[in-house]
């Protein structure tokens, strides 16, 4: 009843104020270089969830805007993207905004970097990669990360897929979903993020320490998820897509809808993805490899006079099987029903998100929690069918002020706070045993344009951190205390137009996590022990790029060295435990890891765009001894061929796409030598009409020519088994 009272009580507070200051924003959409109207050019005010597009005479009005200091967002494909400063008053505001056309999208809008601002304008380099209109199909949404060069995937199977940004991965990233840090037991590479591209617009992703920000983990950077825009004002918008899948007869399915008015906001998204066990380049069955993942995600949200509020839940199920010793003897079908050794997953999230304007300053206040449970299914033959069943919750909250001092400088200043527990019910392993994580930070961020060219970025931030164990099994109990600073700072200079430079040094830190402290027992193929003496792990690391780019050329070059002080891994012991399994013992080393990342793109002529990627790494201890799952050096290749028009269909494209994967003579203790491949794919697609019918039609084949190959990163070395051979996708997409 109290829980009642007040959650009544505060909806009248917030109803109460529902009282709009009638500010308004109206405008026109033209082409800087003809004047001619430019119609279909989307104007989005991020802060506020508002939007329109620009009618037949290049003409716009948003209404019922709140008072303060936002950032129009005005953009249009084939246009350079523009933000502008918009002060909101009773008085309203009228604009005429000029588009400059341009060939490539090098100006993308940045929001994971603390402010709405363009790429151009970061001191820290941030990569945008849209996910809602990518020409390349795949079954996950790590899989469309990878044509960014210093990002690859470690894959036990199709459905199995953990991130690498820089040669780093498990705890060493973070996964940031709509703002929210996942916490779903990363400890270990087969424990996937649980995340799907379901109502994903596009993923940003930091590539570095990015602890200022994020705190603890983000030490190899940061992936974050940016959610589909609400509806347009008035309207009422959805779509259907659907995927086939040759490989493994995979089909996969969502459906989202969403609408607003000037004032209210909703959408809700539901999917699923169902796979069998995939065929290797060998055309062998993959036993156990198929996976059934299921996905509801929903919004509501509402305006009023001093900000407003938005309400999400989120629901995501994953059943993944795991191609094990035991799993490979016991499974001899091929169905898409789970039975044998397979990860039961759920993660439920409930946030609830305000923004608070006053005048310069915009507040957000937001609050989460999660709720995620990992039970580990094996078979009717041992003792206990649920071997593991552990639940881990997790309490967040974020308090930001972001205050303009002018239109050049802007100071971001946050508390944040997270309660974590982790509970074990009678499963017979407990991998990690009950525990409670309390953390608060504090952080403050300047962000200077000095000029138009020059750009300057410095925080710093305070962390505090406290881990609590009970006595459980044969693990005795702890309590843990961890202080730790981190400070980032970058100069982001535009040299010309077209030439820009850009330098970044910045510290973080990883705490030791729960497992690394305690486990005790068998995980996956080992006998992994913990090292209760563990520090804090920290980096440090300088990176310097230069982008360049002209009406058809762009070129961009990285470099990075990031120097990790006590850094965690696990050692490989010559002890055996009393199963006789290996000992492997969570151990700690400094370490450096280096690397190159270049891109280039070049269109010759208006239908073809040819692109190169090479990403270098070179990962080792201070002894001389080298990092595992440190990916492949490798080259990537793309000529694509497209059009605005072919008879009915509209922006139609052809592309082929090439991977070389060089030699990885520099393995760890516990691995073997990869040898090199080279993977030829293929894209096509186009939009089209049925009557008022809008389609978009994809086909994507990877491994056109069946090659059979294994990657340094993948977790069946062990076994006979290679990659995924030839898969043909196809790809239908309904929007309404």
């Amino acid at each position: 009843m109290k829980a009642f009272f007040f959650i009544t009580v505060y909806f009248l507070i917030i109803f109460s104020n529902v009282l709009y200051a009638q500010n308004s924003v109206k405008g026109k959409v033209i082409d800087a270089q003809t004047n001619e109207n430019i119609a279909g050019a989307v104007i989005y005010f991020p802060q506020l969830h508002k939007g329109t597009v620009s009618d037949i005479k290049g003409e716009f009005i948003i209404e019922n805007l709140q008072s303060g200091c936002f950032d129009m967002i005005v953009s249009y494909i084939g246009y350079e993207t523009q933000i502008i400063k918009t002060e909101t008053d009773t008085v309203e505001k009228s604009f005429l905004v000029k588009m400059v056309p341009q060939i490539f999208e090098t100006q993308e809008v940045i929001i994971s970097g603390s402010r709405f601002s363009l790429q151009h304008e970061n001191a820290v380099e941030i990569k945008s990669i849209n996910i809602a209109s990518s020409e390349y199909l795949s079954s996950g949404l790590i899989d469309k990360l990878i044509i960014e060069p210093g990002i690859d995937v470690i894959s036990k199977s199709p459905g199995i897929e953990k991130p690498v940004i820089r040669g780093l991965s498990n705890t060493n990233i973070l996964f940031v979903d709509n703002g929210i840090r996942l916490e779903n037991f990363q400890f270990s590479e087969d424990h996937p993020f649980m995340a799907d591209e379901f109502g994903i617009d596009r993923v940003e992703v930091i590539k570095g320490p990015a602890s200022l920000l994020y705190g603890s983990d983000a030490v190899g950077g940061v992936i974050y998820t940016v959610r589909e825009k609400p509806a347009l004002q008035n309207t009422v918008s959805g779509d259907y897509n659907l995927l086939y899948f040759s490989n493994n007869d995979g089909v996969m399915s969502n459906l989202g809808v969403k609408t607003a008015s000037n004032k209210i906001h909703s959408g809700i998204r539901i999917g699923f993805n169902s796979q069998k066990d995939y065929f290797d380049g060998n055309n062998l069955r993959v036993p156990n490899s198929r996976y059934n993942k299921y996905s509801f995600k929903s919004n509501f949200g509402f305006s009023y006079k001093f900000g407003k509020t938005d309400f999400y839940f989120d629901m995501q199920k994953m059943k993944l099987g795991m191609t094990v010793s035991p799993a490979i003897l016991l499974v001899a079908d091929n169905l898409r029903q789970n039975r044998y050794w397979y990860q039961d997953l759920s993660n439920n999230i409930i946030a609830v998100k305000n923004k608070f304007f006053f005048g310069k300053t915009m507040v957000d206040a937001d609050i989460s929690y999660q709720s995620n449970n990992r039970k580990l299914q094996t078979s009717e033959l041992m003792p206990k069918f649920k071997t593991v069943d552990m639940t881990l919750n997790t309490f967040s909250c974020n308090l930001k002020s972001t205050y303009s001092v002018s239109e050049r400088y802007e100071v971001i200043s946050g508390i944040q706070g997270m309660y974590k527990t982790n509970t074990n019910t009678d499963a017979p392993v407990h991998v990690i045993p009950d525990a409670e994580v309390l953390d608060f930070s504090v952080y403050s961020l300047l962000t200077a344009n000095f000029t138009k060219k020059l750009h300057f970025q410095a925080g710093l931030r305070y962390d505090y951190r406290n881990i609590k164990t009970e006595k459980d099994l044969n693990k005795l109990p702890l309590n843990k205390f961890y202080n730790n600073f981190s400070f980032s700072g970058g100069l982001n200079y535009q040299i010309s137009e077209q030439f820009l430079v850009r330098t970044n040094f910045a510290s973080a830190h990883r705490t030791p996590n729960i497992a690394e402290l305690t486990q005790d027992g068998p995980h996956g193929i080992y006998y992994e022990t913990g090292n209760p003496g563990l520090k804090t792990q920290k980096n440090y690391e300088p990176d310097l790029s230069f982008h360049y780019h002209s009406e058809k050329f762009i070129f961009e070059v990285s470099g990075f060295y990031n120097y990790l002080n006590n850094y965690i891994y696990l050692q490989k012991t010559n002890e055996y435990a009393e199963n006789e399994m290996l000992i492997y013992r969570y151990s700690q080393s400094d370490a450096a890891i280096k690397g190159i990342e270049t891109g280039t793109e070049f269109m010759p002529v208006g239908f073809i765009r040819l692109y190169a990627n090479y990403s270098y790494l070179r990962a080792k201890k201070t002894d001389g001894t080298n990092l595992p799952f440190i990916p492949q050096n490798k080259v990537r290749c793309e000529i694509k061929m497209s059009s605005k028009k072919i008879a009915v269909f509209s922006k139609p494209y052809l592309s082929f796409n090439t991977l070389y994967a060089f030699k990885q003579s520099n393995f760890a203790e516990s691995e073997t030598e990869s040898p090199s491949y080279f993977l030829i794919n293929s894209s096509a697609g186009s939009n089209f009409k049925v009557k008022n019918m809008r389609f978009n039609f994809k086909f994507t084949v990877n491994n056109l020519f069946n090659e059979k190959y294994i990657d340094n990163l993948s977790t069946l070395k062990d076994t006979e088994f290679l990659m995924p051979g030839r898969n043909i996708i196809f790809g239908l997409k309904y929007i309404f």
